[in-house]
């Protein structure tokens, strides 16, 4: 059985500002908090690999999912699994569709995930893009990272079993994919605020969740929709100007931008385009 980890870093316990969470930029000028929050990372990713193993996983392949995506040392991961790493065209899915080894999974599970943008209180709240992405609606639901991603992993037959990070991300899990093991390290008290659990407990409840998901991997449907239509709100009007160049893309508002695609691999794959088109200006 072969399980697929996509691992992010705003939702591990211990994080709640995002300096913490890259270098380099203004605010983010001392990179020792970020290694260390690399250090929580492949902690609390090791914990689900471990859990995973000892629950009859035989193969585990890990999406670094944060930010430049390559965040994760691959020194530091259990040495039976392994890493994907580095500059993805499918980002936080990168490997499970035509890009992938054919080999496909039996199951997803989201390790260190957030709150979709626009959340009134989750920690370091966004979708894809904070400095560009509003907020994301398919069909009109607003979805999150974990809903968009759940929807192309649908498409190739992958269901998400696990999902950890903070009690905001759980709630919104809860309404999209319901039947999705949660596992909450971290309470949201604002924005960048947090009341969290000690690494130690993050870990061990994420092994707990992942033997739990495992169990019930027969109850875990593919997340699917019959028909699709995203919508996505941009920051500023020059960035939907940028947007509705790409091909099939239209512009219905002055920061809005929308398109129905045939498939989630093509809304995923327009999606993305869209977030790094928007990027560009400024």
């Amino acid at each position: 059985m072969r399980l697929y980890l996509s691992v992010d870093m705003e939702g591990l316990a211990g994080v709640a500002h995002p300096a913490q969470t890259f270098f380099g930029r203004e605010g983010a000028q001392d990179r020792t908090d970020y290694d260390r929050c690399r250090g929580l990372m492949a902690e609390e990713t090791n914990a689900a690999v471990d859990a995973a193993f000892e629950a009859g996983v035989t193969d585990v392949v890990i999406n670094d999912s944060h930010w430049q995506m390559r965040n994760l040392r691959a020194e530091d991961l259990d040495p039976r699994a392994r890493l994907i790493i580095g500059d993805k065209p499918y980002s936080m899915t990168q490997g499970v569709g035509s890009e992938g080894d054919g080999q496909g999974y039996a199951a997803a599970a989201f390790i260190g995930y957030h709150a979709g943008a626009g959340h009134p209180s989750g920690i370091i709240g966004h979708t894809y893009a904070g400095v560009a992405v509003l907020e994301v609606r398919v069909n009109g639901v607003p979805h999150n990272e974990a809903g968009l991603n759940a929807l192309r992993l649908g498409q190739f037959g992958v269901p998400v079993a696990l999902v950890t990070g903070d009690d905001a991300l759980a709630d919104e899990i809860e309404l999209l994919l319901p039947w999705a093991e949660r596992v909450v390290v971290k309470r949201a008290q604002a924005a960048y605020v947090a009341e969290s659990d000690s690494p130690e407990a993050a870990r061990r409840a994420i092994a707990e969740g992942m033997g739990r998901a495992l169990q019930r991997l027969d109850e875990m449907p593919l997340y699917r929709l019959p028909e699709l239509r995203m919508e996505v709100d941009l920051r500023l009007p020059i960035m939907a100007d940028y947007c509705a160049l790409i091909p099939t893309v239209e512009r219905i508002g002055p920061r809005t931008v929308a398109f129905e695609p045939p498939d989630p691999d093509a809304m995923f794959a327009t999606f993305i385009s869209i977030v790094r088109m928007a990027q560009v200006p400024g």
